[in-house]
């Protein structure tokens, strides 16, 4: 009931403010990951409510389908919400729940041995002068990336992230994570010329 009241239909605003006001009291991110670890549901869920559009963002950049984007989500933030306890250091929630959330993204892909394709799921106009089928081309080409490349794509491009910080999310080295960019970014623009 909790999931469907943060993820459907997904209203709001959200940004990528990391504190909270609840009650008079000023809560930041660190404060409510530490209060989820000592098992406070109500500071879990403030955490979820504050990047509930991005966690869908990252979910759906994956698969495509809303359904299947809100599976992944209520599968990441059930498996976060049973192991918050196990979380080592509070300042690095948001990035041990993203890392949750991807995991289910691939395994789901996995599951399904499906690539979503973004053919059909390109929405509304086309902004910033690009055209309706470039952005198909672009979502297709990213589409062809392996798992990894991918991943860093997204996280790049779509959810604003550093390099440094996607080194620390995938649990690797932070030139690997650059060979893996330039090595996708080579590949979309061969990919986008043959278009």
């Amino acid at each position: 009931m909790v999931l469907i009241k943060l993820f459907c239909p997904l209203t709001g605003l959200m940004g990528k403010d990391r504190s909270y006001s609840k009650g008079g009291l000023h809560l930041d991110t660190k404060e409510l990951a530490w209060k989820a670890q000592k098992g406070d549901h109500e500071a879990f869920g403030l955490l979820m409510e504050n990047r509930k559009e991005a966690i869908y963002r990252v979910a759906y950049s994956y698969v495509k389908n809303r359904e299947d984007a809100l599976d992944i989500v209520s599968e990441a933030v059930y498996k976060a919400f049973v192991s918050v306890r196990k979380l080592k250091n509070p300042d690095y929630f948001n990035t041990w729940f993203t890392r949750i959330l991807i995991n289910c993204a691939i395994n789901h892909l996995n599951k399904n041995k499906k690539l979503a394709s973004f053919h059909h799921t390109v929405e509304g106009e086309a902004g910033g002068g690009v055209s309706r089928e470039e952005k198909i081309d672009l979502y297709s080409a990213i589409d062809s990336l392996d798992a990894g490349e991918k991943t860093i794509i997204i996280l790049m491009y779509l959810e604003g992230f550093t390099l440094r910080e996607i080194a620390e999310l995938l649990e690797c080295p932070l030139g690997t994570v650059k060979t893996r960019l330039n090595k996708a970014l080579i590949s979309l623009r061969v990919k986008l010329q043959e278009v």
